[in-house]
């Protein structure tokens, strides 16, 4: 739990967007403006990622977005694009 407070306090490895509920995540998640669906859209992670972040990138939850943060909040992995 030591990196989630780092994470809040700080501001490293903050993801954009809505948070997802307590389910699955899937209904409040956008669906991609590219191929309509979402079952493959995640949040876009920015800043430099704690250990718990990194994990999360490695399981697909999030996608790595860098230190430079753009207008986009969220990653289609099916048409390998963000929106």
């Amino acid at each position: 739990m030591q990196n989630a407070h780092c994470e809040q306090k700080h501001g490293h490895g903050v993801a954009r967007g809505p948070r997802p509920s307590r389910g699955n995540g899937k209904n409040n998640v956008p669906a991609c403006p590219y191929c309509r669906e979402k079952d493959e859209v995640i949040p876009i992670l920015y800043g430099f990622p704690t250990h718990a972040g990194f994990l999360k990138a490695e399981r697909g939850e999030v996608y790595l977005g860098g230190c430079e943060i753009t207008p986009y909040s969220h990653y289609c992995k099916r048409d390998d694009r963000e929106f």
